[in-house]
């Protein structure tokens, strides 16, 4: 064969080496940008901001370790999807122990926790209804409030059909790979913003001092250890790359198609591919948690510094509005149009986020335990928009029955990840990563750094739970 027929089969079989260069590598990064596109959402513009107006800097250490401490977890998760090319649920299902349904013991335990932690959708459909509302004008907003009551919470409910509507008609109509691009330059934008208001900060009466960081770097729950416990949880839960978060990772590599890139595992070079792709990956996974650290960190001293200090709790609908207090007191009372704008692009693309990631999980454990063919295309689309379109109409009924409180949906959703959510990965996360292809494993340091990584985070939530609880004082 010549050596143009040899090319042209690489090429029809989609055969390639990882790219090498800054550029080259740069363009070819995605499923941690998407999955970053995810994590800076509800946790950093509703979870960090509460708990620094609730404890000032004292927990900024915990928003430090949650964003950078699960890297290891993420890449090694990333890689066993890489090398073998499965779902998630098709990996975990070869886990020692009974099964039922056909689908592994700890699968079953984890769709209940995912399904749990979607009260954190809710609470996102209830705070972008409570946006809206503080952004209408008054002659709509009282017509609005004729047709329901003078209650905001029921005119929050009206709103919150209008938001669940709004998002079924972009996932339907397919609208939304045409203007996600337009959604992720504001959310991204709109980061930028909050990192740049840190530093417009310093200039005011609200400045950051060293003291002031030092005091947030201690490990320590202060004087309320229960009700700090209870947010260190809720945030290790919610930040950086969660818990359910790091088990969406390997549909995002799937989609993007770097596994197909590798070729057979019999074939030749597949050792040097997959060790090429696994080191982008790392890179990948590098470039989301640099940028959710300083991104999360931003909020929260922002946070800290103007709320905590104004001895401002942001609550109810209208949470979101009162915390664009970390704009208007340091860019000036014009910029809360520019907050709540990227608030809104922010909310609304992580609850298109959400019901992606779910129509996969929930599509994949269907499959799992025989509902539908995964080898049937067609059935898998039919599968996605049925569970999209029962997910949305399930997280708007739940705001429905409780719609006073949005922000405690959320952080009651990130609790429950962090408790569950979290645990449960890392313990199908560490079982995988040793299951890897021999060929490209990890190697000794990996594997230290892992279960270091996994150990340190497991006795983070135990104390925390502990304390929680008062069974430590």
């Amino acid at each position: 064969m010549s050596s143009e027929s040899n090319t042209e089969s690489l090429r029809t079989d989609g055969v390639k080496s990882a790219p090498r260069g800054f550029l080259p590598v740069l363009l070819a990064l995605g499923p941690g940008l998407v999955l970053t596109g995810g994590v800076v959402g509800s946790g950093e513009l509703i979870n960090t901001p509460i708990q620094a107006a609730k404890f000032g800097f004292l927990l900024l250490w915990a928003v430090v370790v949650s964003c950078v401490i699960k890297y290891f977890l993420q890449v090694e998760f990333g890689r066993h999807c890489l090398v073998h090319n499965r779902s998630v649920f098709e990996a975990l299902n070869e886990m020692p122990g009974p099964k039922l349904a056909r689908a592994s013991w700890l699968i079953w335990i984890f769709v209940l926790a995912w399904t749990l932690a979607q009260v954190g959708s809710a609470g996102i459909v209830g705070a972008i209804a409570g946006l809206i509302q503080r952004l209408m004008p008054s002659s709509i907003l009282e017509s609005v409030e004729s047709i329901s009551s003078t209650d905001e919470t029921q005119t929050a409910r009206v709103l919150a059909f209008f938001v669940v509507g709004i998002a079924m008609l972009v996932l339907w109509k397919g609208a939304y790979q045409r203007i996600e691009k337009v959604i992720v330059t504001l959310v991204v934008g709109f980061s930028v913003c909050v990192v740049i208001a840190l530093a417009l900060l310093q200039r005011t009466g609200y400045r950051i001092t060293a003291p002031d960081l030092a005091s947030g770097l201690t490990f320590s729950l202060g004087d309320m250890p229960q009700e700090a416990a209870y947010a260190v949880i809720a945030l290790m839960g919610a930040l950086g790359v969660s818990g359910v978060e790091l088990v969406v990772y390997p549909y995002w590599i799937r989609e993007k198609g770097y596994a197909k890139f590798l070729g057979s595992p019999d074939s030749r070079g597949w050792r040097d591919r997959a060790l090429g792709w696994a080191r982008l990956l790392k890179i990948d996974a590098a470039v989301a948690t640099i940028m959710a650290t300083v991104i999360t960190s931003a909020y929260f001293l922002l946070g800290a510094a103007v709320l905590f200090r104004q001895g401002k709790t942001p609550e109810g609908i209208g949470v979101v509005d009162q915390i664009s207090a970390i704009f208007t007191d340091t860019y000036g009372e014009w910029s809360r149009g520019l907050f709540v704008v990227g608030a809104f692009c922010t909310l609304f693309s992580t609850l298109l986020a959400a019901t992606a990631a779910n129509s996969r999980i929930y599509t994949d454990f269907l499959a799992t335990i025989g509902v539908i063919d995964r080898a049937n295309e067609a059935a898998v689309r039919r599968s996605h928009w049925v569970v999209q379109t029962l997910f949305l109409l399930g997280v708007l009924s739940l705001f429905l029955l409780m719609p006073e409180r949005p922000d405690k949906l959320v952080l009651l959703s990130h609790y429950v990840i962090g408790i569950f959510g979290t645990p449960l990965a890392i313990v199908a996360i560490c079982w995988l990563a040793f299951k890897t292809d021999s060929r490209v494993r990890m190697g000794r340091l990996g594997a230290t750094l892992l279960l270091v990584t996994a150990g340190g985070l497991l006795l983070c939530l135990a104390v925390g739970f502990a304390f929680e609880r008062g069974w430590i004082r």
